[in-house]
């Protein structure tokens, strides 16, 4: 059973980075996960997971109720995080993010002037972020708490790579946990570069069809954490119990296509998989021809 889980529980976002569409997109899809809701996914989870983490395509701190998600996720003895931009936390909202019991808080800091950060971070305003972190911080010290821990993301644009001292002195001033630096891959740098940090990532396996879940805010279940609205669902946690849905046909055909063996039978439901469409990992085999002769090659 997967012990990693991803929770979505806001798809909307305050800000427009370039390389994401979360907030331009229209969908039919639920945008804001309730707590009643959330509530029931864990309990339909928690005999298996280690760990959720509470983001995916938008900013969680939109969601009105995150931090009592993450103290009913912390109250099942599940580990918990989130990737936020940081832009919308205040002093007032310190008590309730110790109280949560958090893990793992990343906040992202992709730069270190307001001209460069907002290159990419289209609306957001660097030295909330820096003040938010610092802020965060020091009441962790004041309290001689361990958690949160505050592992800071910060993706290495070309834009910013003359200020990564300055970012790098600064959140090293601040006490930070851990200062994580990215390659960029989402296309924002110049193609040589984004090519190159494409190249170092490890591509042979994928992981999340044998040990992850990601879940959005209607109680959607998908292979992973790929991109983009209305995909196909391999199931829904607000609806089936997760053992229904770990091994159903669409895991077990998507794992097919990663392990060796004889090309898989033509099954026309599976073209709208994830899966059968992926080229971030690769493939072992891929689906027979259709009677017309199409083929869909392994990538």
């Amino acid at each position: 059973m997967p012990f990693i889980y991803r929770i979505d529980p806001c798809s909307l976002c305050n800000l427009s980075c370039i390389s994401c569409k979360s907030h331009s997109l229209k969908t039919n899809e639920k945008r804001i996960m309730n707590l009643d809701d959330f509530k029931k996914i864990i309990n339909n989870i928690q005999r298996y997971a280690l760990r959720v983490s509470l983001y995916d395509m938008g900013e969680p701190l939109l969601n009105k109720n995150i931090y009592t998600m993450i103290k009913y996720a912390s109250d099942k003895h599940i580990s918990t995080l989130i990737s936020t931009n940081f832009n919308l936390f205040k002093k007032e909202h310190l008590e309730e993010l110790f109280n949560s019991q958090l893990t793992v808080l990343e906040p992202c800091l992709d730069g270190f002037t307001q001209e460069n950060y907002e290159k990419y971070r289209k609306g957001g305003n660097v030295e909330v972020v820096k003040n938010n972190i610092e802020m965060v911080v020091t009441h962790k010290i004041r309290k001689k708490t361990k958690l949160p821990i505050v592992d800071v993301q910060v993706v290495v644009f070309d834009h910013i790579k003359e200020e990564i001292p300055l970012v790098d002195n600064f959140l090293k001033k601040c006490k930070v946990d851990k200062i994580t630096y990215r390659g960029e891959v989402l296309g924002f740098n110049s193609p040589e570069t984004t090519r190159k940090n494409m190249q170092t990532q490890n591509r042979n396996a994928c992981f999340w069809l044998y040990i992850g879940m990601m879940i959005r805010p209607d109680g959607n279940v998908y292979p992973c954490c790929g991109r983009g609205f209305d995909r196909f669902p391999y199931g829904n946690l607000l609806k089936n119990d997760i053992s229904e849905i770990w091994n159903n046909k669409y895991y077990r055909f998507s794992r097919a296509l990663f392990s060796k063996g004889p090309d898989l039978d033509y099954d026309e439901e599976m073209l709208a998989i994830p899966c059968i469409a992926c080229g971030l990992f690769k493939k072992q085999r891929t689906m027979k021809k259709d009677k017309f002769g199409s083929v869909f090659p392994v990538k």
